[in-house]
């Protein structure tokens, strides 16, 4: 397939954070990994950028164009004009494009899951992202695998591995290399939670991270939890919005 048509190359490169309150959410990331906060004028008042070691890890802002508040997943494009053109033929719908100057497009899959789309932009690299307190990796919670792998493998060109451990969890390949996860609605998860994209957060302990999240104001959802390639623990920042910390296993 020609990513390139389609728009890929569909490499998660950020994870954008639409808040009811981002002010207060700064506090309580802040003092879960660490993240000190700049402001961000390219995306308009109220936006942050979390920086980690002086680099940039991920963003900040007012909930906008997002249905809910929740961590919004960014995938790489090499034009963002034909990634449109790709989202709306595979069912997909446009949530909102990114003026001229802007950062991102955000889209929605037919299953209501959003996403946000952007080409590669180095003044906005997470630079700080392969270690502990950056942005970690994407995973879909969807109803319906097959159609999200049709929608995502027209889209991007991702192929979906077979399902592994007791709950189905799939890799998202493309050219044979990892790109992200692909995971069916556990029974655990509330029925009228909507499928949606999860950013997972890299920690060096998963345990010790939730404890220190639930004293900064978070709900745990889940606790640390083995799936094979790591730790996880699920949690609600203050806010209302779901990300996942995940301790990869040496």
């Amino acid at each position: 397939m020609d990513t390139t048509t389609a728009g890929g190359p569909g490499i998660p490169c950020w994870a954008q954070l639409g808040s009811p309150d981002p002010r207060t959410a700064a506090a309580f990331y802040g003092a879960l990994f660490g993240w000190d906060f700049t402001e961000d004028p390219a995306r308009g008042p109220g936006h942050l950028t979390a920086r980690l070691r002086g680099l940039p890890v991920a963003g900040l802002g007012p909930v906008g164009d997002l249905p809910r508040p929740g961590w919004t997943a960014c995938f790489t494009v090499h034009d963002t004009g034909k990634a449109a053109a790709a989202v709306a033929a595979a069912g997909g719908t446009v949530l909102a494009r990114a003026a001229a100057g802007g950062v991102e497009d955000l889209y929605a899959d037919p299953s209501g899951a959003h996403f946000a789309v952007r080409e590669p932009d180095a003044r906005q690299a997470p630079s700080a992202a392969a270690g502990p307190g950056g942005f970690a990796l994407a995973e879909l919670i969807t109803d319906d695998v097959d159609a999200s792998a049709a929608f995502y493998g027209a889209l991007f060109g991702w192929t979906a591995g077979d399902p592994a451990g007791p709950l189905g969890r799939r890799e998202w390949r493309l050219d044979g290399t990892p790109v992200s996860l692909l995971l069916p609605r556990p029974a655990a998860m509330p029925r009228e939670t909507p499928p949606y994209w999860d950013a997972y957060f890299s920690v060096t302990d998963v345990a010790a991270a939730a404890t220190r999240a639930t004293l900064a104001g978070g709900t745990l959802l889940m606790p640390s939890t083995d799936i094979g390639s790591g730790s996880i623990a699920v949690l609600l920042d203050p806010m209302g919005a779901v990300l996942t910390l995940v301790e990869p296993r040496a």
